[in-house]
């Protein structure tokens, strides 16, 4: 099957009919009611330009984080802080820990860095381990590494991380994609403390995965340098967070209970999920995360659940474009248990008929 001229992730539903998406890794619970009420309220606001510093939002964020706002950048998604970051900083040589999401590399290759990648190991269930270490030499500028993993879902060992910001203060960027770690267990205790970051830390967060927003595009980077933000927010357009996303980046904060609920409801899911595709045959990696990596036997297999699927309305991503995996890997969002147990319905039937 050739995808080069496909879209290259999760979430495309549209040219084609999706009942069920289990391609885009969002929090299944959904987005809040009072997120999307302030999204519609604030639509009756657009007829004015967005405030460009993004002030009441940039002013929660700052009182629940206990960091100066202006450490904190806010951008039209995490995916445009990335490009942010890479072209403020302009790095020579990075690295990135794959496999991984790929506008990592993608906004690298766009300034002509040189990218060194640090593989992750089938055998030990893609968790990252101290031989990362190693690719930090003294002409690394950039370090790139995603907790929980996307696709692996695999949270980075505390005691790792720590080891690995040490090593990055001599002069190396660390770029750590926290985007997941609101939906994942011990989450928290695998997080940096936005409080003590180091002035070449950068941590990434995004209310699309967390709240279930990703039609109104909202991310934040909070950083160890002043400076280093100043620059950051300097390097992207100047009004990116429409009026409706920042009303509703600010109602979001103010739900309480919604992540621990939803985190509660994906340690069950999951768990339901990795279970009935063990039973179809496929691999299923472990994962701290929303969403589960499976792999088949072969390329053929994968492919052919994939389109058995969409036959039936349901969307999977196929992992084909991520550096390491293939096509005969594929990740499943975890969705609300109907959801789940129509998923492994349709994959039951898919197999049943090539089996027969």
């Amino acid at each position: 099957m050739n995808r080069t001229s496909e879209y290259l992730h999760g979430g495309y539903v549209y040219g084609n009919p999706v009942k069920y998406d289990f391609s885009a890794n969002l929090n299944p619970l959904g987005m809040p009611e009072s997120v999307r009420k302030a999204a519609r309220d604030a639509a009756d606001r657009s007829d004015r330009y967005p405030d460009p510093f993004c002030r009441e939002l940039t002013a929660r964020l700052s009182g629940q984080l206990k960091v100066g706002g202006d450490r904190i950048v806010i951008g039209n998604g995490a995916d445009d802080l990335i490009y942010r970051i890479v072209y403020a900083l302009k790095p020579k040589r990075a690295v990135i820990v794959t496999p991984t999401f790929t506008e990592y590399a993608a906004a690298l290759g766009n300034i002509g860095c040189e990218i060194t990648e640090h593989r992750l190991s089938e055998e030990n269930g893609f968790m990252l381990d101290d031989t990362v270490l190693d690719k930090l030499t003294d002409d690394v500028d950039m370090l790139f590494l995603c907790s929980p993993n996307n696709p692996t879902g695999r949270l980075a060992d505390p005691y790792l991380l720590e080891r690995i910001v040490k090593a990055c203060e001599r002069g190396i960027y660390l770029v750590l994609d926290e985007c997941f770690i609101e939906l994942a267990e011990n989450g928290a205790s695998h997080s940096l403390n936005a409080e003590e970051l180091n002035s070449y830390t950068i941590v990434l967060r995004a209310f699309t995965k967390t709240y279930a927003m990703p039609g109104l595009r909202l991310g934040y980077a909070v950083f160890g340098s002043k400076d280093t933000a100043v620059s950051v927010r300097l390097a992207g357009q100047h009004w990116s967070v429409s009026v409706p996303a920042q009303a509703a980046g600010i109602a979001a904060l103010g739900e309480r209970e919604y992540t621990e609920n939803a985190r509660k409801l994906i340690a069950q899911e999951r768990a339901y999920l990795s279970a009935g595709f063990r039973a179809l045959g496929f691999k299923v990696y472990p994962s701290d995360a929303n969403f589960i990596l499976c792999s088949a036997d072969d390329a053929d297999k994968a492919l052919r659940l994939e389109n058995g699927l969409r036959a039936e309305g349901i969307a999977i991503r196929n992992c084909w474009n991520f550096s390491g995996l293939g096509e005969r890997y594929f990740r499943i969002a975890v969705r609300p248990h109907s959801e789940n147990e129509a998923l492994i319905s349709a994959a039951e039937r898919c197999v049943e008929s090539w089996q027969k």
